[in-house]
């Protein structure tokens, strides 16, 4: 029997592509905006926007997103790049912040459907998810949330100073590493808040929703960019491939 000679394994396996890079665009499965009052008795799950930032009454407004992510990817794939892109609108004079935190807790949306530019919202039905309740019940009561306003992680994943309308991108390692949670652990995937400057009245931003497409708007993506490597009997048959075609060629 032949021996093959070390240095051939390791000049076969060299001629294998071990990773190919690919990317994957997502739009969320759900999107909303929680409302703050006292009653939890307004919601916006099926509107054309949803808000991030503080109204000109004082009343703070956070968005909600969620992307199915685990089932668009293969198993065991890396996870190099994730950015979220949102249309906004300028809504307001300024400058300010939006961020992304990881969501903590599960949440639904319904069919309320604000008027006008929705910046007041309208009655919470069924399924909203509302600032007193991640799923409310459309009678005032519900799944509620641990923290009135929502639960999410205090550290921000990723942020971008916002100031005339247009296409913004949010990109960081905090966000990539939110995406290979959600990919290892569908379990864990909440989705993101996106929070505005709530220190001041006035700073509230409106954005797209997955709901506006039919209205001529600019959906919210989630792109992800990762390699796929050759499993362990894969990689083995295409080396003995290589090395059959060395001695081939000889």
């Amino acid at each position: 029997m032949k021996v093959v000679p070390f240095a051939a394994v390791v000049a076969a396996l060299s001629a294998v592509s071990f990773a190919s890079a690919e990317m994957v665009t997502l739009v969320p499965t759900r999107d909303g905006t929680l409302y703050e009052s006292a009653d939890g008795s307004l919601a916006n799950g099926a509107g054309q926007y949803f808000f991030a930032g503080k109204s000109y009454q004082n009343t703070a407004r956070r968005g909600l997103l969620h992307f199915d992510v685990a089932s668009a990817l293969p198993a065991g794939c890396e996870i190099t790049a994730a950015r979220i892109t949102l249309n906004s609108w300028q809504g307001t004079l300024g400058t300010y912040s939006v961020s992304m935190h990881r969501a903590l807790a599960a949440w639904t949306t319904g069919a309320s459907d604000a008027p006008g530019n929705e910046g007041a919202g309208t009655g919470a039905l069924a399924g909203d998810a509302n600032w007193l309740y991640a799923s409310g019940d459309g009678a005032g009561g519900g799944i509620a949330w641990a923290h009135a306003g929502g639960d999410f992680v205090a550290q921000e994943s990723a942020s971008v100073v916002i100031g005339s309308s247009g296409l913004y991108t949010w990109s960081s390692a905090g966000l990539i590493d939110d995406v290979r949670l959600f990919a290892s652990d569908a379990s864990q995937n909440f989705g993101w808040f996106v929070l505005g400057d709530e220190s001041t009245a006035g700073t509230a931003r409106r954005f797209d929703s997955v709901d506006s497409q039919e209205l001529g708007g600019i959906v919210p993506t989630l792109q992800i960019e990762f390699t796929t490597v050759p499993a362990p009997g894969a990689l083995a048959t295409l080396a003995i491939a290589g090395l059959g075609a060395r001695r081939r060629r000889r």
